[in-house]
């Protein structure tokens, strides 16, 4: 069985290895993105946890998330300390709405 590892602030890396999730606390995005390149390519990772605000940056950045031809790892992404920013929640929007062929009510 695979693992599932955290990327994001030390806050809440102590708080996920605290309950035995493997936790790479990281400072800036350039720190994050070395972290995140070395994580795809281990095989033992099944879910890749980032906070939303790493996940916006390291998206800007073009970093990639899976391994080429691989489906793993799945990418989590949850809210940091400050709250959600809606960014994943607007990916899934625009996926769903190209999915479907047409631009969908947004209820905000």
């Amino acid at each position: 069985m695979g693992k599932i590892v955290f990327v994001g602030s030390e806050y809440l890396a102590i708080a996920f290895s605290v309950i035995g999730i493997e936790s790479h606390p990281v400072f800036d995005v350039i720190d994050a993105e070395k972290t995140v390149s070395k994580l795809v390519e281990r095989d033992d990772v099944d879910v890749l946890m980032l906070t939303e605000d790493l996940y916006v940056e390291l998206s800007r950045r073009y970093v990639k998330f899976k391994k080429e031809g691989k489906n793993k790892p799945v990418l989590m992404i949850v809210p940091p300390l400050s709250g959600p920013l809606g960014k994943r929640t607007e990916d899934l929007y625009n996926l769903i709405s190209q999915a479907v062929g047409v631009r969908l009510e947004f209820g905000r």
